[in-house]
């Protein structure tokens, strides 16, 4: 299986993203690509026009998070058709997170700086689960709660083999910091594990925000890589496994 997340800043150079996908090999071949940050042009959602560059055998589903300076705020996930069950494809809340385990200081900054709406895209089959997620940008306790929310989801989903959660946890701030320690710490309990772990830049200010976790077996050694495309400030995250 190949994947791609890639938060892809409002689709604002659409265009370079689109000669990516038709022209590197990286793209070829993918089976799921999960998009931050994707909005419209004209009334079309940008998961539409990369699904139409990627082939005929693509479908997508977008879900707009909240408005943002104009314009809409997406998740998508667009994936080999007869992969997903299209009826399955959901919206989570990652909003309304509650602020009991957050300290007082937390707790202020976030009525300062009101939380950005947050949600997370889920779809799935009696074989695969997927979710793409998009965490808020302020916070640390703030967004491992929204991470929660979404591991709280998947143990009240029927099992399924794998489960995939891709996306721009926006983790700024050295990776050895408490946040990555706890994020980390959430996804082992919820049997989690982080392929793109040995990655350490998916961002443009050399920060690693991006990351993919699976639940269930695998099989062969995963291989995580970026590529540098001027296309968004996020890079490309790939997995193959």
């Amino acid at each position: 299986m190949r994947l791609c997340t890639w938060n892809i800043l409002f689709g604002v150079r659409l265009g370079a993203l689109l000669t990516a996908v038709r022209s590197l090999p990286d793209f070829r071949h993918l089976d799921l690509f999960a998009l931050q940050e994707a909005s419209s042009r004209d009334g079309k959602p940008d998961a539409a026009a990369i699904a139409e560059a990627m082939g005929d055998e693509y479908t997508y589903f977008q879900a707009a998070a909240q408005p943002f300076r104009g314009r809409e705020q997406a998740n998508a996930l667009i994936w080999r058709r007869g992969l997903l069950d299209e009826r399955s494809v959901a919206v989570v809340s990652l909003s309304d997170i509650s602020t009991v385990n957050m300290k007082p200081a937390e707790r202020a900054l976030l009525r300062a700086i009101p939380p950005q709406r947050r949600i997370a895209v889920r779809a799935e089959s009696d074989r695969l689960r997927v979710y793409v997620m998009h965490l808020d940008v302020v916070g640390f306790t703030h967004k491992l709660e929204q991470f929660r929310a979404i591991v709280t989801d998947m143990e009240a989903r029927p099992p399924v083999p794998l489960t995939i959660v891709a996306g721009d946890l926006n983790t700024f701030g050295p990776p050895r910091l408490q946040l990555w320690r706890r994020l980390r710490a959430a996804a082992h309990d919820a049997g989690l594990v982080e392929l793109t772990r040995g990655l350490r830049r998916t961002h443009w200010t050399a920060q690693k925000l991006d990351a993919v976790y699976i639940h269930g077996p695998v099989v062969q050694t995963p291989r995580a890589w970026t590529l540098n495309v001027r296309a968004s400030d996020h890079l490309p995250v790939f997995v193959e496994f």
